[in-house]
């Protein structure tokens, strides 16, 4: 049984932490296949789910596996779901991240329709993490919109003494425009689609990018466009910034005393909301997919069943593999007690996911391609070049014709 996943996953590392447990269990042999994580994000696997060494069982998530669906290399899983033993209990699972991996493959066709494609083992909305001390030193109080967070960042950065006001990735990879960028573009009322069309250049998300660019500018990361997600995390975990809007499973990063100046001073939010109130957190799943181009589709899912088990994914908590996608895995005490400690992160993280987020772009085989156009308006609009509003007209003109050619 041949498993891919990704280096720097606190899920991955618990695979690999207990494979000897599966094979005693199963009497399989557990071939692990981990490769760098950016690779993964580029979603450039394609030689490793083809051929006769080919994984069985992969990581991936909503807009990554959309892609897969294409190719052929995801396998529908409710005939092996209905087979599932008691135990494994599939009603335990968040029903929003069952739903965001239900999908008919259709350009369109909203999620939660379809068969069921992977099962969720992490997941990550985007909350509101901030600094208490740094805030305080600024005179500024936890924001509660979009134009407050950009304001309190300023205040932040022009405080001085090296702290600067909000984190935010920024390389030129797909998920720069996916987390927090995204979450305040659809709650201010922005869209990547409407009517069918690429909308990334509507008066809204014009004005909502502009907002971006010039927060950053004035109080971002100074290397924005060289700022990946995980030494973003440890940045903020050391002190270098007072707000940040991102991924909510960074809490195992900013609570771990080893990677974290900050344990126990970190405050948690919801998300800053648009001008008229409301609120859009995106989302994301890590799941596990069974290979279209599996060989025994019965030992991929016994695999699946154990590494999605409650007792593995309640003890893969434990070492990091944040956020819970089992119910059971939020109301178990000790795990409760543990993240009790983190301020109100229990209480936000359970809110987002089981009330508030959702995966917000449209679903759509190539997505990645509209991404990566995308960031690269974001990075050439950031530098300078031709004014927001002409840089993601001529981006939004390219996936239109992308997508008709396609």
């Amino acid at each position: 049984m041949r498993f891919l996943g990704p280096d720097t996953d606190a899920y991955v590392a618990s695979v690999e932490r207990h494979a000897a447990e599966f094979e005693e269990q199963s009497g399989l042999t557990l071939d692990l296949r981990i490769v760098p994580s950016d690779l993964y994000y580029s979603n450039e696997i394609r030689h490793l789910l083809e051929g006769d060494e080919a994984a069985d069982v992969y990581m991936s998530g909503p807009v990554l596996m959309w892609d897969h669906v294409a190719a052929g290399f995801v396998r529908p899983l409710d005939d092996l779901v209905e087979q599932s033993s008691d135990s494994w209990d599939a009603g335990d699972f968040l029903e929003r991240l069952i739903a965001c991996n239900r999908w008919t493959g259709r350009f369109g066709d909203p999620l939660g329709e379809g068969p069921l494609l992977e099962i969720p083992v992490n997941c990550e909305s985007y909350n509101l993490a901030f600094v208490p001390r740094i805030l305080d030193k600024a005179g500024v109080d936890v924001p509660t919109t979009w134009t407050e967070y950009f304001d309190a960042a300023a205040r932040i950065a022009h405080h001085g003494g090296g702290v600067r006001g909000f984190a935010q990735r920024g390389t030129d990879a797909w998920h720069t425009m996916y987390t927090g960028y995204a979450t305040q573009l659809w709650s201010c009322g922005g869209r990547d689609f409407e009517n069918g069309s690429c909308a990334i250049a509507s008066d809204v998300a014009v004005r909502v990018t502009t907002e971006f660019l010039d927060g950053l500018h004035r109080a971002g990361p100074p290397d924005w466009p060289e700022q990946r997600w995980y030494e973003l995390a440890l940045d903020f975990a050391q002190g270098g910034y007072g707000l940040i809007v991102d991924s909510d499973h960074y809490v195992a990063y900013f609570e771990d005393p080893a990677s974290s100046r900050l344990a126990g001073q970190i405050g948690y939010a919801l998300p800053p909301a648009g001008p008229d109130g409301s609120r859009r957190p995106n989302l994301w799943t890590w799941s596990l997919v069974v290979n279209g181009q599996t060989r025994d589709a019965a030992a991929a899912w016994r695999f699946v069943e154990w590494a999605s088990s409650k007792e593995f994914l309640l003890r893969s908590a434990f070492e990091g593999n944040m956020n819970p996608t089992r119910k059971s895995v939020w109301e178990d005490p000790g795990f409760r007690e543990r993240a009790q400690a983190w301020g109100e992160f229990y209480d936000v993280a359970r809110r987002l996911v089981e009330h508030e987020a959702t995966v917000l772009v449209t679903p759509m085989p190539g997505y990645l391609h509209v991404a990566r156009r995308w960031v690269r308006a974001l990075l050439d609009a950031y530098a300078g070049r031709p004014e927001v509003a002409e840089i993601l007209a001529v981006a939004a003109a390219d996936i239109d014709s992308a997508r008709v050619g396609s």
